[in-house]
């Protein structure tokens, strides 16, 4: 079991990563992070679980996203998600990524 004094050091550290990174669109569009937060309800199957709502704004130029890739300031792979989303002239983007804290040996 992990103690919830250190998936809140977990959650602080993602957060503090995720600030001033971006997301990788399709391999090739790299957008800013304008915000970032923590969900508070509980994720259904995961115990330790971290649901990160990451904000950006929409790049006219993909207007259908298959890949994205949550990344850190230096440019580290926190994240990643695939399946098709349509754009369909939307003006921003939200992005929901759970990320599991797992206790090691």
């Amino acid at each position: 079991m992990i103690l919830p004094s250190y998936l809140q050091t977990v959650r602080n550290d993602l957060l503090a990563r995720v600030s001033g990174g971006d997301i990788l669109i399709n391999g090739s569009v790299s957008v800013p992070v304008q915000a970032v937060e923590i969900a508070a309800h509980p994720i259904a199957g995961i115990q330790d679980g971290i649901a990160l709502q990451v904000s950006a704004q929409h790049v006219s130029s993909v207007p259908v996203i298959t890949n994205v890739k949550l990344r850190t300031r230096t440019g580290a792979v926190v994240a990643e998600k695939n399946g098709t989303i349509e754009m369909n002239g939307a003006q921003f983007v939200n992005l929901s990524f759970v990320i599991e804290a797992r206790g090691g040996v």
